[in-house]
């Protein structure tokens, strides 16, 4: 998959300028970089990414506000089951090496979790969150053991425990996104906690298939 498929579409529909997508498209190796380092650390390969046109914040009816950087998502299309990482304009051209690594390999570990669901037909109805809290609970409670993906790294092992503990800390990428995006008034994109859910079919989860790498990780015969 292109990762710039729907920051080309947005350039053309002139969402965002040329310049923004030049700094973003420059920047998109580093993100590549990161996912080579996971694929080396874990041994399996990592689902389809793409860069996102538009920042995103998480908005509850309260007022709390959270910008969400990335996200991993599973969805069905004509009951073909996909997995698919979001990552988000701030992420790419703000975040450090470190916190980059970091938020990649959550995603990795969301990935494996969820697979690991469907190989074990534990996948069920997610419960509604109204709060960032609630969402912040619910995230780390879906992510699979970073011992066990990631043995042979004690770097990502590291960044994971110091950059994620009750959602991701990094106070100057925060203050960057802030000021860089969001306050310059790019494109930004509102979610509620309760409409951050994936649709999935069960004739898709029924007929899905990991890839090989992940297959043999789980066992899955």
């Amino acid at each position: 998959m292109n990762p710039l498929v729907t920051l080309n579409e947005s350039l053309n529909k002139n969402e965002i300028s040329e310049d923004v997508y030049r700094k973003i498209s420059d920047s998109v190796k580093k993100v590549n970089d990161a996912v080579l380092l996971v694929e080396k650390a874990s041994g399996i390969k990592y689902p389809d990414w793409y860069v996102y046109p538009k920042a995103i914040a998480m908005k509850t009816p309260t007022g709390e506000l959270s910008i969400v950087y990335s996200r991993f998502f599973p969805f069905s299309y004509q009951d073909v089951l996909y997995n698919l990482v979001q990552v988000t304009p701030p992420l790419v051209l703000y975040a450090s090496k470190d916190t980059l690594l970091a938020v990649i390999a959550h995603e990795f570990l969301h990935y494996v979790n969820f697979v690991a669901n469907v190989k074990n037909f534990s996948i069920s109805s997610e419960e509604d969150t109204t709060s960032i809290l609630e969402s912040v609970f619910k995230d780390e409670g879906q992510l699979y053991d970073e011992e066990k993906v990631f043995k042979k790294s004690k770097r990502i092992r590291r960044l994971l425990k110091e950059k994620f503990s009750g959602g991701l800390n990094d106070d100057a990428l925060n203050k960057k996104a802030l000021t860089r995006w969001f306050k310059k008034g790019l494109p930004v994109e509102y979610i509620t906690p309760e409409s951050n859910v994936s649709k999935i079919s069960v004739v898709s989860i029924l007929n899905y298939r990991p890839e090989e790498t992940l297959k043999r990780f789980l066992n899955w015969t």
